[in-house]
């Protein structure tokens, strides 16, 4: 499984599973936390599989997956999990509308979808399955726009979001969340402070991933990310 993310190309055509929403792909034994760290929601949990599925070329079920949410949002407007996956998907057709030559339409939709995730985080700020479904978001676009073409505050935003999460759990006790977790979490926001120049940052947050997730993928990616830090 390669550690480096794949180009929206893989959004018109059958890949194999890929997350090109995460800093790593996960191995099933990467889910595993102690027992009554973090929970998270069943709901973003189902669309997350749902949505994800574009991510090995099955429109079908993302498209599904978009129309139920568009649903949602139309009868509540402040249905904070579903603006959120409505941001997602907004994402995710502004990529495809990139790849179709539509440059002006794709980066209309992609503020858009900024829009709708900041609409999400605001009604449930603290909140932690939200604000971090924004984080992955946002990781998807700096993985498919060019940095000089995003915003700063997209980056400030993942470094917040990531930064959130971690005191949500506390520093001291990330050893016992799932690897998934600690890999994702410090490793998101070693590239949040990578993008936004703070080198020094960024080395410090890949440390953390190779502290806690040794032997693992997420520590290969992280050894890669130091080094091209300088």
């Amino acid at each position: 499984m390669p550690r480096l993310l794949l180009p929206l190309l893989g959004l018109l055509v059958a890949v194999p599973a890929v997350a090109p929403a995460q800093f790593v792909y996960p191995k099933p034994e990467y889910n595993r936390p102690m027992p009554g760290l973090y929970e998270e929601d069943p709901f973003i949990v189902k669309y997350r599989r749902k949505f994800f599925s574009v991510f090995r070329g099955d429109f079908k079920t993302f498209n599904d997956a978009f129309t139920e949410i568009q649903g949602m949002v139309e009868k509540d407007p402040k249905d904070a999990r579903a603006l959120v996956w409505l941001g997602n998907g907004q994402t995710v057709k502004a990529g495809v509308l990139l790849l179709q030559g539509k440059a002006a339409e794709a980066n209309a939709l992609l503020e858009q979808s900024r829009q709708t995730l900041d609409r999400a985080v605001a009604l449930r700020p603290k909140d932690p399955n939200i604000y971090m479904m924004r984080a992955t978001t946002l990781f998807i676009q700096g993985q498919y726009w060019k940095p000089k073409d995003l915003p700063r505050a997209n980056w400030e935003k993942l470094r917040d979001d990531c930064l959130a999460f971690i005191q949500y759990i506390r520093p001291e006790r990330m050893h016992r969340a799932s690897i998934h977790v600690r890999g994702e979490a410090y490793g998101e926001l070693g590239i949040a402070y990578k993008h936004l120049g703070e080198k020094e940052k960024a080395r410090q947050a890949f440390a953390k991933v190779v502290e806690l997730c040794p032997g693992t993928l997420y520590e290969e990616r992280a050894k890669k990310e130091i080094a091209t830090l300088g």
